[in-house]
């Protein structure tokens, strides 16, 4: 093997970009996870608020004593 190639595989200079690289992956990859599992938990109780005051019946004040 050349000594330029042995020199190349035995340089560490690139290793801590890559551990950054993987890093920053896994916390993107966990961000769009959390985000989904979330935005679906709330569509699910935003459509639940959505029945209740669709179904929800409102009585009508009663006259405040003085006319308009």
């Amino acid at each position: 093997m050349s000594r330029p190639l042995r020199r190349f595989i035995a340089d560490e200079c690139g290793a801590v970009t890559v551990d950054w690289v993987v890093l920053t992956a896994v916390a993107a990859a966990f961000g769009v996870i959390i985000s989904t599992t979330l935005g679906s938990g709330a569509n699910d109780v935003a459509t639940n608020v959505e029945t209740t005051f669709v179904n929800m019946e409102v009585a009508p004040l009663q006259t405040l004593g003085y006319s308009q």
